[in-house]
């Protein structure tokens, strides 16, 4: 039965390790600055925004409420929706402290 296990353990550790060879262990990630860079001066939002940086404690929608003065002129699906056109599919869910994002800005009656 001791056997059994090792041999178990292995292929379990030799799987693995043939698996780390051919695909890697980490994600690849392909960066090209110039296209990213040429990318984003192609880009001119649609929509009136303001950026600020990310600290301990924001959200998004508590952001966007601090740029209304407490109150968010619009629901809170358009909110996203528009935080995410703007900053090019970042989720709201991952925004990271210390980086600048650019937050939409509503007039009233949007």
């Amino acid at each position: 039965m001791r056997n059994f296990l090792l041999f178990i353990a292995f292929m379990i550790i030799t799987a693995g390790i043939w698996n780390d060879f051919t695909n890697g262990s980490l994600p690849h990630i392909e960066e090209n600055p110039k296209k990213e860079a040429n990318a984003e001066s192609n880009y001119l939002p649609a929509l009136p925004y303001e950026e600020r940086e990310v600290k301990t404690g924001d959200t998004v929608l508590s952001i966007l409420a601090s740029l209304h003065n407490g109150k968010l002129p619009a629901d809170i699906e358009t909110a996203i929706a528009d935080f995410q056109e703007l900053n090019q599919g970042v989720s709201p869910d991952n925004i990271r402290i210390g980086e600048h994002y650019k937050f939409p800005l509503y007039q009233k009656g949007t």
